[in-house]
């Protein structure tokens, strides 16, 4: 019988594998684990740069064989792709799907970094500019034997939480369309496979919406998780 395929899930910045009871991917476990996959859920400088997240996803992976399918939120995208091309992950990893990843970096990030801003004194914010990304995208290269997928996702601007929606207006002025964390244009990477209707933490099951006097639609995160499981589920024996 062969082994179960292992599915990593990392986290976004800012983020926890687990906090008391609250999941980062809430539900995403169980349902991976029902659909016969192994799942990691690796815990990572939660406000650290990238190189120290990869670093951290090196040692806490370093005795998996793989192959590996990652699946990550926003910032853990990009850990993952620094693990892929600069450490170990290069030899076990077998996918990357990423969800809302600022692959060409993120202008809220350049927003914070340009103002007086406690955000701005975190590693993992500064690594997010556009400047910054942009060099690690020139000494990050795709390696040819790993599937690059991606997500994106948007909502308009007037249906973005109000309490972070001026980052959505400030991306919407530069780059266009985004989730209020993170551009459409610079979440494609790879095969990019869908623009979802949502923003950047309806991707990891919290509606920050709080707005009594208007309404919007739903979105509901589960099925994208099912939709990547039964992917992996298909490439098994390829």
């Amino acid at each position: 019988m062969s082994p179960r395929p292992t599915v990593v899930l990392i986290h976004g910045l800012f983020g926890f594998s687990k906090l008391l009871s609250f999941e980062y991917f809430r539900g995403v476990r169980a349902l991976y684990e029902s659909m016969g996959l192994h799942v990691l859920v690796p815990r990572l400088p939660w406000a650290g740069s990238i190189e120290q997240r990869a670093n951290s996803l090196t040692i806490q992976l370093q005795h998996e064989e793989g192959p590996l399918h990652l699946v990550a939120h926003s910032m853990g995208g990009l850990d993952a792709r620094y693990w892929i091309t600069h450490l170990d992950g290069v030899s076990k990893v077998t996918s990357l799907t990423t969800l809302a990843t600022p692959h060409h970096g993120s202008s809220a990030a350049d927003y914070v970094c340009s103002r007086i801003s406690p955000f701005r004194l975190f590693a993992g914010v500064h690594s997010l500019t556009k400047e910054n990304i942009t060099r690690f995208n020139v000494s990050t290269p795709d390696l040819p034997h790993i599937s690059y997928r991606s997500y994106s996702a948007a909502r308009p601007l007037a249906e973005l939480p109000w309490i972070v929606r001026h980052y959505g207006r400030h991306i919407q002025q530069l780059e266009g369309d985004n989730d209020v964390q993170v551009s459409v244009a610079s979440a494609r990477w790879g095969e990019h496979i869908a623009t979802l209707p949502c923003d950047h933490y309806e991707l990891i099951f919290h509606d920050f919406w709080f707005n009594p006097f208007r309404s919007r639609i739903h979105f509901d995160s589960m099925p994208v998780y099912r939709n990547i499981a039964a992917w992996i589920l298909s490439q098994e024996g390829k």
